[in-house]
């Protein structure tokens, strides 16, 4: 009897699929990574031009002002060299116009309230004594009619006067004038040249 052949069916080897599955896996991480570096690229580069373009506007908005400050500066300050122009002689015409209504009335005061009597012969005494420490009174001319009042006063002890000291009556001076000499020169207290001097000062008026 012949031995018996035994036949094997031959099954091809199924070859694995991991090694594809990796290589698909490991390209779609690639390919992720490069889509996540791409887009954020992409995304810097927005924000980077994003914040050029605020710059941009922010640097213009700045010019505009800029020029919008420089050109109300310019008219404000033309607007004041205007005014100064136009107001300056008309201030100065009103300044001296005060000016001269008030040495008015103050020589106007003065007048009224020197009127020969005690109480202008104390103060005009006073004024006319107002020497430096160092100065000694020699001669004082008044008004006759300040003369009488201020002898009075001395006569009656409510005044005193510098040892030495002579009192002349002077016809020329006015009611509350007084001329005090003395070894170095003379004091002018009359009104007159006090008032003179304030014209002098406030109006430029000379002497």
């Amino acid at each position: 009897m012949s031995p018996e052949r035994r036949i094997t069916a031959f099954t091809p080897a199924v070859i694995s699929s991991s090694r594809a599955a990796e290589s698909t896996d490991s390209s779609r991480a690639a390919g992720y990574s490069a889509g996540w570096a791409a887009g954020s690229r992409a995304a810097a580069e927005a924000a980077q031009a994003e914040r050029s373009r605020l710059r941009a506007e922010n640097d213009q908005r700045e010019s505009v002002r800029d020029a919008t400050l420089a050109q109300a500066l310019g008219a404000l300050g033309k607007a004041i060299e205007q005014w100064h122009v136009r107001a300056l002689p008309v201030l100065d015409d009103a300044q001296r116009s005060v000016y001269e209504a008030a040495l008015d009335l103050v020589e106007a005061i003065l007048q009224r309230e020197i009127a020969p009597g005690p109480d202008s012969a104390r103060t005009l005494l006073a004024r006319a004594l107002a020497v430096p420490a160092d100065v000694l009174p020699t001669v004082l001319r008044l008004h006759p009619d300040d003369l009488l009042h201020v002898n009075l006063l001395i006569q009656t002890g409510e005044v005193d006067v510098p040892a030495g000291l002579v009192l002349i009556p002077d016809p020329r001076l006015n009611p509350g004038d007084a001329i005090t000499e003395h070894a170095e020169g003379a004091l002018d207290a009359r009104i007159s040249t006090a008032l003179a001097r304030a014209r002098e000062v406030l109006l430029g008026e000379p002497l």
